[in-house]
């Protein structure tokens, strides 16, 4: 582990000797990035690079790196502020490249001492030029003053605030956060061109890998790293609780939400097969290569052009060039081991060359954290889905079959966005462009905001999108909720709070979601609802739902229909056995019999109507039945009977109209 050392500034001395003693102690104490870290070179791996404002990640010429007089500083400010508080993004180099700028501009000389009020107000104006980042830029710039005061790196203390408000981009309605919003999704006809481009099963290597990398990105929202440290074994196969088969990815997410699996939609599922495929066919012989390297530490890795020798068998030139797998010449193996100091003594002392001392270049040539690709993530390069052998991707060199190689994100970048330097992008190979004629330009991250905008819009819960997104937090889900002001009329014109919506949702259904008279909540049955009000009288039909004209069966709830059918098919059965214990002389089988075959009769009219096309989802069905009996009706007819009057009585659904309004 890193040593963490705090800078205590000597009061008595000045600013200069603070600086120089602060750069000195980061430079040759702390071991940030790693002990053998270069100090004097201009790009740290994995940390940046120490450019101007405006420079290019890739192919930056001289003339854009920082002014000399601040690069000693910018390197042990980046050391030490990463050694307190790890980040992954290293914000310190936005701050640098303002404040740099601004000294230039305000003092002629990029000296740190000279840092004032002015110097910060010019590098405030400067941070705006990050654009989409100008406040987090302008947050660092406040760190910057902080640490400034704190180290007496400055004579003077500093009071700056961040004159960048914080975007709000994203929940303004107004023409320029319409415009904000859509410029955080991609375009409908970017993503046609990559699913083409998917569905042609391109050759080479490296858009082979593009394009399946791209298509794990659209099955789940994901960021780059994330797909890029994906297990070769990360397709998980489950049944869920309807018995359906889901397919779902294992990924270890960002954000705090840890490892995860993520489920792909059904539409989606081959396509997260057939990616996965082609990238572990792509990572086999590196893979490969990475499992001997760890089995086999003290052999030399026999591929297929090795020479069959023994460990210590001296070699020849073209024997060694084979081995390493470069040109049978001379002058490449030396360049080959230009840097590399043991073979540097080999040839002075005139020793051959032999597979253990090339196995011993090897293995000092592994990655950082061998074996571990994300040791936090527990991803071996061994079993990782993208573990490479170098120049396997790239059509210009062959695959080296001794090293290891592993993409990073700006790889994947800059073959989706033009960059100066980095050559053409995918698009551009296969001749797709925008309608104007513009080359296509996107980011990564804008499929990610694509599908949580996809998800907003197909009304997920917002705890089950932060999951499918691998958030720990669910608040988080609205920077990526990119639905306009359309998008929100046309959910709220299809949102209904329908009898079926509400079963689907286990809310409560009431009286009025079925038709019913009264105000009460209707009780669930085996079958449907029971809209029978209770304050009234106990119920008449106790488990004899079926012949119940309160008993309330909804069109479209499957789970529903498939009770009714199993009922009757157990109905048909009982009045087999009824009829049979008739025939025998059973007594009392015949008004079993009966019953069961009113039964079976209203069973066969529900399923009927519950399953006819023409009937919407949602409908509410309930059958009325003459033969019902009722204490109501009983006491009707004996009242009438009594007073001798020849009156049809009232319609029972009358009736229930009439009590119901009391």
């Amino acid at each position: 582990m890193a040593d963490i050392l705090p800078f205590t500034p000597r009061h008595q001395r000045d600013s200069q000797k603070n600086l120089e003693d602060f750069i000195a102690m980061c430079r040759d104490r702390l071991t940030v990035f790693g002990a053998d870290l270069d100090w004097h070179a201009n790009a740290w791996p994995k940390v940046g690079n120490f450019t101007v404002l405006g420079a290019p990640a890739r192919g930056y010429t001289t003339d854009q790196l920082l002014s000399a007089d601040i690069v000693p500083f910018a390197k042990a400010y980046v050391r030490y502020q990463q050694g307190h508080t790890p980040t992954k993004l290293k914000n310190e180099l936005k701050a640098i490249r303002c404040i740099e700028k601004a000294l230039l501009t305000v003092t002629g000389k990029a000296d740190i001492t000279q840092v004032d009020q002015l110097v910060m107000d010019v590098a405030g104006s400067v941070a705006r030029e990050y654009k989409a980042t100008s406040y987090q830029a302008g947050i660092s710039l406040v760190r910057l003053v902080e640490f400034l005061n704190e180290s007496r790196i400055v004579p003077d203390q500093i009071t700056w605030r961040n004159p960048i408000s914080k975007p709000k981009e994203i929940y303004r309605t107004d023409a320029e956060g319409k415009r904000k919003r859509a410029e955080k999704l991609p375009e409908g006809h970017w993503l046609e061109a990559m699913a083409e481009m998917f569905a042609n099963d391109l050759v080479r290597a490296r858009d082979r890998f593009i394009t399946s990398v791209f298509a794990l990105l659209m099955c789940a929202p994901s960021r780059i790293t994330e797909v890029q440290d994906l297990p070769v074994n990360c397709l998980h196969l489950d049944t869920d609780g309807k018995g359906v088969e889901r397919l779902g990815l294992r990924f270890y997410a960002g954000k705090g939400y840890g490892s995860d699996i993520k489920w792909i939609p059904t539409i989606f599922k081959d396509v997260a097969v057939a990616a996965v495929c082609r990238l572990a066919q792509l990572s086999g012989p590196g893979r490969e290569l990475a499992k001997w390297y760890e089995t086999h530490p003290d052999r030399f890795y026999r591929h297929a052009n090795c020479p069959n020798v023994a460990e210590d068998h001296p070699l020849t030139s073209e024997q060694a060039c084979m081995a390493l797998g470069i040109d049978t010449h001379r002058a490449y193996l030396d360049r080959y081991f230009a840097n590399y100091k043991p073979y540097q003594a080999l040839k002075r002392n005139g020793e051959p060359l032999t597979l253990a001392f090339l196995n011993g270049y090897c293995h000092s040539q592994l990655p950082v954290g061998w074996p571990w690709k994300n040791r936090d993530r527990g991803i071996r390069y061994s079993d990782a889905l993208c573990c490479f052998r170098a120049h396997e991707l790239r059509s210009d060199f062959r695959p080296s079959p001794i090293r290891i190689w592993t993409p990073g994100k700006s790889m994947f970048t800059t073959e989706l966005s033009r960059i100066d330097g980095c050559g053409s992008t995918i698009w551009a190979r296969y001749g797709y462009k925008n309608p104007d004629g513009s080359e296509i330009s996107m980011t990564s991250h804008q499929v990610r905001h694509f599908l949580n905008t996809a998800a907003q819009r197909g009304a997920l819960g917002q705890l089950d999108i932060a999951k499918w997104s691998g958030r720990a937090n669910v608040h988080q889900n609205s920077v990526y909720n990119h639905m306009s002001d359309d998008d929100y009329v046309e959910l709220a014109r299809n949102a209904s709070s329908g009898v079926l919506e509400k079963i689907q949702a286990n809310m409560p259904v009431t009286f009025t979601d079925l038709d019913a008279v009264g105000e009460g909540i209707a009780h669930i049955t085996e079958y449907g609802f029971c809209v029978h009000d209770y304050t009234m009288l106990p119920c008449q039909r106790h488990r004899d739902c079926l012949n119940c004209t309160e008993q309330v069966c909804v069109k479209g709830d499957a789970t529903k229909l498939d009770r009714l059918k199993q009922q009757r098919s157990l109905t048909q059965i009982q009045l087999e056995k009824a009829k049979a214990a008739d025939t025998s002389g059973t007594y009392g089988a015949d008004r079993w019999s009966q019953h069961q075959i009113k039964t079976l009769e209203r069973l066969d009219q529900l399923i009927q109507i519950l399953e006819s096309p023409d009937l919407p989802d949602g409908t509410a069905v309930r059958l009325s039945n003459d033969q019902e009996y009722s204490l109501l009706k009983r006491e009707l007819a004996a009242r009438q009977t009594l007073l001798g009057t020849s009156l049809t009585p009232p319609d029972i659904d009358d009736l229930r109209n009439i009590l119901g309004a009391f």
